[in-house]
């Protein structure tokens, strides 16, 4: 990696792909200005002053939450206004009023010393806890807190940039990209950052390409300086030569130009070169992202995830109605294909209250195990699916994750029993033939699947937890990063397993995972003998286009290939010889149809 200082060209820095997208532009860099704490105590006469700028702080970023909760409602874009109101709700969190007025007057803290402790307090414990989940929440901490911190000490945060601009900071807040989102930015840099976190979530929705993790950046670039956001290598280029900049603007043409073309794919039928159907569903976690069902010609919903309810919930609640909504939203938005709803799947630790943290949380209290300890939720969340099922019989599929053994599975299955028993008796119609399956993503249930293949409704494979689990490679870790592999032998016979089974039972055999998404490992799992793909609904035409340019006998060649490989060296080695061969039938293709070379 080339680093070089603030004044050499064509600085290339390695990052994160967080939304992918490829953009040149002028860097802005960001900063919220320095936060300056004086620890000195206060005089005893001056505390009740305190008090006052701290509740007028409130007030004032309180207003600031709702303009921008209103201009989300401007544009339809519900989620965004859900995380405003999940940050409006940290802001009035009386655990944290609580705390900052405690700490005034039992320690004589100036507003913003008290402010800044009680924030960091919960910080600190989320930093500890491991959970992804919580980590994906600390922006919105430090956002509410940074923000509460200016207005005690007469700070402004000011956003003002051109419509070329990239945005270049440490760190960004959901508020911070629905602000630049307004001024009409190209791109957003961090050297922070999560996958998951809110930023991520909205950026993704407002379609802004966002890369995380570029850790040299705030020493490469300048304010002022032109920046290459490249998502699709996952590099930025700071101050790019003329050769670079020419390169990259042909490169920039060609993917507008594809995306036209990509376009076409979307109106033709999903199957292979030899007429064998594949299913290409739509992975949703937002109301908005259903409109993007009907765009990319989804059909239906392979995964509904019910996890990010919890944003506005609060930790392990979530209101009946609520959740409702959300499915009615699903099922009116996605036609009359299948909607497959995954039940509540995520860590044991809660946001604001955490009193210990678990050694090792990847095998800890997660998905069923918690639906199964903590029963009103668990009930609360079949109600609400089965109170929509009933009103669309014949589409519902219920998911149940983190499977470990069969009488957590049959747990489930009693519960739905019971709640379509008791909802049928007060009048309310209900679909008696909804599914009931379990997410493949433990071995010991790929490894007995045969006997989970006799009380299931199907099957749907999660290849992210799955390959941790069967390598032992913890997939959020930096440092065993390579070793995380979808694609090995070892995950790939899991599958076999599985769809083996569900064909001797005739019984689906869904993928779900990110390795969906991934044209070649699409094929590889079609070569399998999966039938049924879902993915981020604007990934489906790259898909679709890999699985109408190959037979279902090249596919299981591929599969078979890749099953016997015995090192990561051979499967990369099989992977360049396949997107080589690729390229030349896109090629050829492309030619055919005029489309960009």
């Amino acid at each position: 990696m080339q680093e070089g200082n603030a004044h050499q060209a064509n600085v290339k820095l390695k990052g994160i792909t967080a939304v992918d997208g490829l953009v040149m532009g002028v860097a802005r860099v960001y900063s919220r200005g320095n936060i300056n704490i004086d620890p000195e105590p206060v005089d005893e006469s001056r505390l009740p002053d305190e008090k006052k700028k701290f509740e007028q702080a409130r007030k004032t970023v309180g207003l600031t939450m709702e303009r921008l909760s209103d201009f989300a409602d401007s544009r339809n874009d519900s989620d965004t206004r859900d995380i405003m109101n999940a940050q409006y709700e940290i802001l009035h969190d009386p655990e944290l009023e609580a705390s900052v007025l405690r700490l005034i007057d039992q320690n004589s803290f100036r507003a913003e010393k008290a402010i800044y402790d009680a924030f960091q307090h919960y910080i600190d414990l989320i930093k500890s806890s491991e959970k992804s989940f919580l980590v994906s929440r600390l922006s919105d901490l430090r956002d509410v807190r940074d923000r509460l911190i200016h207005n005690v000490q007469q700070l402004t945060v000011v956003a003002s940039f051109g419509k070329d601009a990239v945005m270049v900071a440490e760190d960004v807040s959901p508020i911070e990209v629905i602000t630049f989102a307004r001024s009409g930015v190209r791109g957003i840099i961090c050297t922070a950052g999560g996958l998951t976190s809110h930023a991520s979530i909205i950026a993704n929705a407002m379609g802004i390409p966002m890369m995380i993790g570029v850790k040299k950046v705030m020493r490469a670039v300048r304010d002022g300086d032109t920046v290459i956001l490249d998502g699709l290598g996952q590099n930025v280029i700071v101050r790019p030569d003329d050769e670079t900049t020419s390169s990259y603007t042909r490169v920039i043409k060609w993917h507008k130009e594809e995306e036209k073309f990509l376009r076409q794919v979307i109106e033709k039928p999903s199957e292979t070169l030899c007429g064998t159907k594949i299913q290409l569903q739509a992975n949703i976690d937002f109301e908005d992202e259903v409109l993007n069902i009907d765009k990319y010609r989804a059909e239906g919903i392979g995964l509904l995830r019910t996890d990010t309810l919890l944003m506005n919930s609060g930790p392990i609640t979530m209101d009946r109605k609520r959740q409702e909504e959300f499915c009615q939203t699903a099922y009116s938005g996605s036609g009359s294909g299948p909607v497959t709803v995954r039940l509540l799947d995520v860590g044991g630790d809660k946001l604001l209250s955490l009193k210990a943290r678990e050694a090792n949380p990847f095998l800890g209290w997660r998905g069923v195990r918690i639906l199964l300890d903590r029963r009103e939720l668990l009930q609360s969340q079949l109600e609400a699916i089965c109170r929509v099922a009933g009103r669309y019989p014949g589409r519902t599929r219920i998911l149940v994750p983190m499977i470990s053994c069969l009488d957590e599975f049959l747990d489930v299955k009693k519960e739905m029993e019971d709640i379509q028993s008791k909802i049928e008796k007060r009048g309310v119609p209900v679909d008696r033939k909804v599914k009931l399956g379990i997410m493949v993503e433990v071995p010991s249930v790929a490894i007995q699947v045969d006997m989970y293949a006799s009380h299931v409704d199907f099957f749907s494979i999660g290849t992210n937890d799955l390959t941790q689990y069967t390598l032992a490679v913890d997939r959020g870790n930096n440092l065993i990063a390579s070793l995380y592999q979808p694609l090995h032998p070892a995950v790939l016979s899991l599958i076999s397993m599985t769809v083996q089974a569900g064909e001797k039972s005739g019984i689906p055999v869904a993928v779900c995972g990110e390795l969906a998404s991934d044209p070649l490992a699409a094929l590889i799992l079609a070569g399998l003998g999966v039938r049924e793909l879902s993915m981020t609904p604007r990934l489906i035409p790259k898909v679709k286009q890999a699985v109408r340019l190959h037979d279902l006998e090249e596919m299981k060649s591929l599969a078979a290939n890749f099953l016997s490989c015995g090192t990561r060296v051979e499967r990369m080695a099989i992977r360049k010889e396949w997107s080589d061969k690729y390229e030349l039938k896109l090629k050829d293709m492309r030619a055919k149809t005029g489309a960009p070379q």
